[in-house]
């Protein structure tokens, strides 16, 4: 199967992400997609938008502070 038609989106920074998050009630986040794209083709999952952290610097890292 397909799946059903969503938007997608790479923010370049945090601010960006929750904006997009916030502005869609249908939005989910991805890093890697190994879980939701699956779930997505088989139409179980049916997000509107899809927003890709993966590349954004301040989610690059782990920090012990």
């Amino acid at each position: 199967m397909k799946p059903a038609p969503f938007e997608y989106s790479r923010p370049a920074t945090l601010d960006q992400a929750c904006a997009l998050l916030a502005a869609d009630d249908g939005a989910r986040i991805i890093a890697g997609g190994q879980t939701l794209v699956p779930m997505m083709a088989m139409r179980l999952a049916r997000p509107t938008r899809i927003i890709d952290i993966g590349r954004i610097a301040e989610l690059a890292y782990v920090g012990d502070e």
